[in-house]
């Protein structure tokens, strides 16, 4: 994910769900990522990629309504398992994130955005596809990539063109 994007997430999620977070000056953000299992692999780069954006952006400076925030990471293993994401999910809402990154895949992300959506936590997925993670209503779950609906009838439309 480029620090762009997720600055600017991060500033929404201080902005509009943080409240007193701001006067921390500390700021810690969440992810979970399968860390173990058949997705480790890509739950790791997942996580260094959240990792490496916290860097830049700490780096960089970051400023809000006049403060200089320091962001943290909580990382977390939700080992790609629905219960086990639940269990991830009212972890970080109790370590104080202010949002969240993850989870990887929807059957993870799905059923930890209710808990997050209680919590009125931020929650992006760069990589849960599933209409049902947005269709749900909650106003904290947001996504960056297209859903499975939206994919597949591109990608068929671009196989029957060639």
């Amino acid at each position: 994910m480029k620090a762009g994007i997720f600055s600017r997430i991060v500033a929404i999620a201080l902005g509009v769900y943080a409240g007193s977070a701001i006067a921390q000056q500390t700021v810690t953000i969440g992810t979970a990522n399968p860390l173990t299992g058949n997705l480790a692999a890509m739950g790791k780069d997942a996580e260094s990629g959240v990792q490496l954006a916290i860097e830049e952006i700490n780096a960089a400076g970051l400023v809000i309504a006049g403060e200089k925030i320091t962001l943290r990471l909580d990382s977390k293993d939700d080992a790609g398992d629905p219960r086990t994401a639940t269990m991830v999910a009212q972890a970080l809402v109790d370590n104080n994130v202010v949002a969240v990154v993850g989870h990887l895949n929807s059957g993870a992300t799905i059923p930890a955005s209710k808990i997050y959506s209680d919590a009125q936590i931020l929650q992006v997925s760069a990589t849960s596809t599933n209409p049902i993670y947005t269709l749900q209503g909650y106003k904290t779950a947001y996504r960056l990539v297209a859903t499975d609906a939206q994919q597949g009838p591109a990608l068929a439309s671009y196989v029957s063109k060639k």
